[in-house]
């Protein structure tokens, strides 16, 4: 649990901090800033990287193809199944090197699968349309919420101003057993 909570803390703080911000190639330069964050080794750069590609290909395949799916339960139901399966194949494949952390075992792992996903992402990012994302909110927005939208009971720790982001269910409990800060 402490881990789950760990990457749902540290995903909301890469997409504040460097999705949102970015304004060209949001992915990719998130995925390098999380490949930096966990050290030096080249394992984890082939990590990000590969999980960039991966995650624009689903992307655009997911614009191009899901709604073909979504005329009837059953057809949901495959689709469903069939991209759960494609993602633990394809998160089976990305995090090899993470686990490998040097170049030679790491192409050694994906030559030996003939490097078929990472041909596959390339081919669906060249042939497939990318359709233009929905903005759920303005920039402004996304960065911090506006002053009538923030519940005024609603207690915040000092350090963290940034309260509409942490929008886990335990964000009361997280901040209850943090200890007041000392008076000055």
């Amino acid at each position: 649990m402490f881990i789950d909570n760990w990457n749902i803390q540290t995903a909301l703080w890469l997409k504040r901090v460097c999705y949102e911000r970015a304004t060209d190639n949001p992915t990719a330069l998130t995925f390098l800033l999380s490949a930096v964050w966990h050290g030096v080794y080249p394992g984890y750069y082939l990590t990000f990287f590969t999980g960039s590609l991966m995650t624009l290909a689903a992307r655009n395949i997911r614009s191009n193809v899901r709604h073909h799916f979504l005329q009837s339960p059953e057809l949901k139901l495959i689709y469903d199944v069939m991209t759960w399966i494609a993602t633990q194949v394809a998160i089976s494949y990305t995090v090899a090197p993470f686990v490998l952390l040097s170049v030679k075992p790491s192409l050694q792992f994906y030559s030996s699968w003939y490097y078929c996903l990472h041909i596959l992402c390339v081919l669906v990012l060249l042939l497939m349309p990318a359709r233009a994302r929905k903005k759920e909110r303005t920039d402004k927005e996304s960065i911090a919420p506006p002053p009538e939208n923030v519940k005024k009971d609603e207690k915040t720790s000092e350090h963290n101003s940034h309260a509409a982001t942490n929008n886990n269910s335990s964000q009361r409990e997280e901040t209850a057993w943090r200890r007041p800060s000392a008076p000055q």
